[in-house]
C-alpha cells in the first residue's frame, strides 16, 4: 500500500479485493490522512480508478472504527 499527496489529492494504491462488503461496497479512508491540503481522493486498483471529492466523501460516508484506526467509510456508488 503507497499513499501520497499530490495537486491536492490523497492517493492510494490499493488491490480491488480491498474493499468492505458493507453498503454494497465500500471503501475507507483513514481520517488521519485528512488535512487541509486534501481536496479529492484517489484509489488506483489494477482494474479501475476511483476519485471522490473529500466534500463527497464526509457528505456521503461515515466513522467506523477499524483495529483501533478512525476511518471514513465511503460507499462506491458515491466515487466516480
Amino acid at each position: 500500500m503507497k499513499v501520497y499527496i499530490k495537486d491536492r489529492t490523497l492517493i492510494k494504491h490499493e488491490k480491488e479485493s480491498s474493499k468492505l462488503r458493507i453498503g454494497g461496497g465500500s471503501w475507507t479512508i483513514q481520517t488521519k490522512w485528512l488535512n487541509d491540503k486534501v481536496d479529492n481522493v484517489l484509489y488506483i486498483t489494477p482494474a479501475k480508478q476511483y476519485k471522490i471529492s473529500l466534500n463527497e466523501a464526509w457528505e456521503n460516508g461515515f466513522i467506523r472504527e477499524f483495529q483501533g484506526e478512525s476511518k471514513l467509510v465511503v460507499p462506491i456508488k458515491y466515487w466516480s
